[in-house]
């Protein structure tokens, strides 16, 4: 019998397009109602496949029994997520606390004294999961997104966290 145990671990180049297609079809979900799926569906996909080919370093991915649940991204590593995506059939299962907590924990090692992330304003499902987990809103933006080729009404939301220690690789003399 295989195990359903769930991991988090790092994204491998070959995830690339799985990766993609969890995106496309978490993003669909969380959009379907106030933007036109249709017009921008082609963009958003370009960007996504763009993105996890080319990132897959900065990639964390959440599993079940070896199955993609979820991914989530630091584009430049520093205390900023970039992307959190769960697969709409694995929502509301824990995979995105998981992910959230993993980066919050790496963000920490770094030395950041807080996690920012950003999301769209009619986002209200992220924006509650998020306000749910510590993080309160900071800013609110209007921004052009080349990858979907128009206005993008934003969100963003700051966390404080604990900073670890950092470890000493060797004594000091």
């Amino acid at each position: 019998m295989e195990s359903l145990m769930s991991i988090v671990r790092s994204a491998r180049e070959e995830d690339a397009a799985e990766l993609a297609a969890v995106a496309m079809r978490a993003w669909e979900s969380a959009v379907t109602g106030w933007v036109d799926t249709g017009l921008l569906r082609a963009n958003a996909e370009r960007a996504f496949v763009d993105f996890t080919r080319r990132a897959h370093l900065a990639i964390d991915v959440a599993e079940q029994g070896g199955q993609v649940t979820g991914w989530a991204a630091r584009e430049n590593f520093d205390n900023h997520i970039t992307d959190l995506w769960i697969d709409p059939i694995w929502q509301g299962q824990g995979f995105g606390q998981k992910l959230l907590a993993k980066l919050e924990e790496e963000i920490g090692a770094q030395g950041y004294e807080t996690v920012k992330i950003e999301t769209h304003s009619e986002n209200l499902r992220a924006i509650e999961f998020l306000k749910r987990r510590g993080y309160s809103i900071s800013w609110m933006t209007a921004a052009w997104s080349p990858q979907l080729d128009r206005d993008v009404d934003t969100i963003g939301m700051v966390k404080a966290i604990a900073v670890k220690e950092k470890q000493l690789v060797y004594a000091e003399f």
